[in-house]
């Protein structure tokens, strides 16, 4: 019994110090939890088609409407100084379908100098298009572009694993942000890359005047030793025209090597780089402000894309028409409603595959805290 106070004794000194570490650092950290909530109902115009835009022939029972949860997002940022922050953002929703490489989102330690030396490493969007500015909560549409999923797929956008440098120059004439980074190429919530090649994308953002901006973007690199690259440019136009009225107009156009679907063969035999993707957008929004009502904002938007995953070969092009409008119950879309139509046109109908024809209507309801 002695000795197990005189062990006490000896440790209690280190023990002291070590809550007076865990003091200092819950000092000088500042630790946030933040979250989103996004619901949706899906009907389906289509006697022969079902919410996930499938078509079908047969007799077999499917859903023309449906109640979901797309987004269950919780998101943990620490400033651990003036300088180191990181990241964590979990998408609970992935738990619903099947979360094999999903659920985590963002991972990352971002280091600051200053505004020209900033560094990423970790798991997050890299910087290639207008779109990875901001987070899907934010997007003026129902969501994001076929576009980005199509790169994302091939590791230009989405969640991808590796480094990056950017910076920001804004006492010019022509304010500039770039961005460079190298990141494994095998998408997110991986173990470790499955091969040696990477993939190096940059982008340049350039300030015309206080409305326009004109993004840049580029890149190449290595998929399981076949040569692949990108490229694309946008513009993003915004304007508040007087206190209540505000537009916004944003166009994208990208190119590059569609790696996904040549690994997709059965015996690779015809060469990567003729397995080409390339698509365009446009989104028109014009917003309305309301002062002293519980409604804040009115939105009305139309995005039009058109999208060819293999435009060299035997590509099938998707146009997309969704008209869309949304309000605001609270600041910054933390309470948002949100109801589009969404209207697909491909260039050959291929029965019993989501390659068809569609009309849905989805009704979105968003919450952020």
């Amino acid at each position: 019994m002695k000795q197990r106070y005189l062990y006490l004794l000896l440790f209690l000194p280190f023990l002291t110090n070590a809550q007076g570490i865990n003091v200092a650092l819950s000092e000088k950290s500042k630790i946030n939890f933040s979250g989103m909530l996004q619901t949706q109902f899906n009907y389906s115009l289509d006697d022969d088609v079902d919410i996930t835009g499938r078509h079908h022939t047969g007799t077999e029972h499917f859903s023309h409407n449906s109640f979901s949860v797309k987004r269950a997002r919780l998101q943990l940022s620490a400033a651990i100084n003036d300088r180191i922050n990181a990241v964590m953002l979990v998408n609970f929703g992935d738990f619903i379908g099947n979360p094999q490489n999903k659920v985590l989102e963002n991972a990352y330690i971002k280091y600051s100098v200053n505004d020209y030396v900033n560094f990423q490493f970790g798991q997050f969007r890299p910087q290639f298009g207008q779109e990875d500015n901001y987070p899907v909560d934010f997007v003026r549409s129902i969501d994001y572009s076929n576009q980005y999923y199509l790169f994302g797929s091939n590791s230009w956008q989405s969640f991808q694993i590796g480094a990056s440098y950017f910076g920001e120059i804004k006492n010019s004439s022509i304010p500039l942000k770039y961005y460079i980074g190298v990141y494994n190429g095998n998408n997110r919530n991986q173990t470790g890359d499955n091969d040696d090649g990477k993939i190096v994308p940059a982008r340049l953002v350039f300030g015309l005047g206080k409305s326009t901006f004109l993004g840049l973007s580029a890149g190449a690199g290595k998929n399981m030793g076949q040569k692949i690259w990108a490229y694309g440019a946008d513009i993003d136009y915004k304007k508040q025209l007087n206190e209540r009225w505000n537009v916004e107009f944003v166009s994208e156009y990208k190119q590059g090597i569609n790696s996904v679907a040549y690994f997709d063969q059965t015996d690779p035999v015809i060469p990567v780089s003729h397995f080409a993707m390339r698509g365009i957008y446009l989104q028109p929004n014009v917003g309305y402000g309301f002062k002293n009502t519980r409604l804040k904002s009115l939105e009305f938007a139309l995005r039009y894309e058109y999208l060819d995953a293999d435009f060299k070969q035997n590509g099938n092009a998707r146009q997309s028409y969704i008209p869309m409008v949304s309000a605001s119950f609270a600041e910054a879309y933390a309470i948002r409603v949100q109801m589009g139509l969404l209207m697909d046109r491909y260039e050959n109908n291929i029965p019993n595959t989501t390659q068809y024809n569609t009309n849905r209507i989805i009704c979105q309801v968003q919450a952020r805290f």
